[in-house]
């Protein structure tokens, strides 16, 4: 694979006052085939990320009733967020102009200003790993973690449908060879889970795995309830609540008008939704055996020794 490097402009390169912060704004030029990035703060982001903004979101000061959903990408986030939506918002209804995206925004891409703009409590999205993920006591962080061979599937199918990672046609084997060696956006899969598990037993996190919540909704329902605050936590006591968001959670329910999750804007029509199956194993359909034993060797390195050096044996097992 063809080295990433960074696109200067012929203004920087003849500019003597040439700064890292200018320097890294530059997008990484990309190899045939490849999709677009950009990199700064050593980091590779979507294109449409700013230095400035992903700063204001680190220095961003949790406020008591702040609740983080926190995850690699495409490991449950939406899926999450709409759960702790109806649990928290009492209005809570994702339309056109009320999105889930504006409602529970992504800090990364929004930047603290925004964010302080929001009603307290409010319902927080990041992919940031946990050095820089906003920090307080008085603040919930929700972390949410999937196997990494069904990561890997999801993960594609999302640079294909968002406009600004110019990977429509992208192939898989390629996508593949830059997940496994931590080039797209939000760095490496397995140094984000390890850095979010070293705090799985902190006070104010809960973790969850995403085969988990598929295999027990109502039961995640509870959890998350329970965990968020006292208001929450005596509206899962009610099961006819704790069913009707389950039931407005599941997958067919959510498959329906996914424009309250993804502004139309950012998606190539042409391509498969964002929710797309919700389900486990569906990467057996695209990895090779070769592929999957790469997977295996990676997760067998960076987890050994860990709590999770155990998890998804059944779920990634080739056989």
């Amino acid at each position: 694979m063809a080295p990433i490097t960074r696109k200067l402009s012929s203004d920087s390169r003849s500019d003597n006052r040439l700064n890292k912060e200018n320097f890294d704004e530059a997008l990484i030029r990309q190899p045939p085939g490849h999709p677009k990035h950009k990199c700064f703060f050593n980091h590779i982001w979507s294109p449409i990320f700013t230095p400035e903004l992903i700063r204001s979101a680190k220095s961003y000061e949790p406020e008591k009733g702040d609740v983080f959903i926190a995850t690699y990408p495409k490991c449950g986030t939406t899926w999450t967020q709409h759960i702790c939506s109806q649990l928290m918002i009492e209005d809570y209804e994702p339309t056109d102009g009320k999105e889930l995206f504006i409602t529970s925004p992504m800090i990364d891409e929004k930047g603290a200003e925004f964010v302080k703009q929001l009603p307290s409590p409010r319902l927080l999205k990041t992919h940031f790993e946990w050095t820089d993920v906003p920090k307080s006591k008085d603040a919930k962080y929700i972390f949410v973690c999937r196997n990494p061979k069904d990561s890997i599937v999801s993960y594609y199918f999302m640079y294909r449908l968002l406009v600004a990672y110019d990977f429509a046609d992208g192939e898989f084997d390629t996508f593949f060879d830059l997940f496994a060696d931590g080039k797209l956006a939000y760095g490496d899969y397995f140094d984000h889970l390890n850095g979010w598990l070293e705090h799985i037993n902190d006070p104010n996190v809960l973790a969850l795995r995403y085969e988990d919540m598929l295999d027990d909704l109502p039961g995640t329902v509870v959890k998350l309830g329970k965990f968020i605050n006292d208001r929450t936590s005596k509206l899962v006591d009610n099961e006819e609540v704790v069913a009707r968001i389950a039931q407005n959670s599941s997958f067919d329910a959510m498959s329906h008008d996914q424009s309250r999750w993804v502004p139309q804007a950012y998606v190539n029509p042409t391509q498969a939704p964002f929710i797309r199956k919700g389900k486990k194993r569906d990467w057996i359909n695209h990895l090779s055996k070769k592929q999957s034993d790469r997977i295996d060797e990676l997760f067998k390195q960076k987890m050994k020794g860990t709590i999770a050096e155990h998890w998804w044996q059944e779920q990634m097992s080739w056989d």
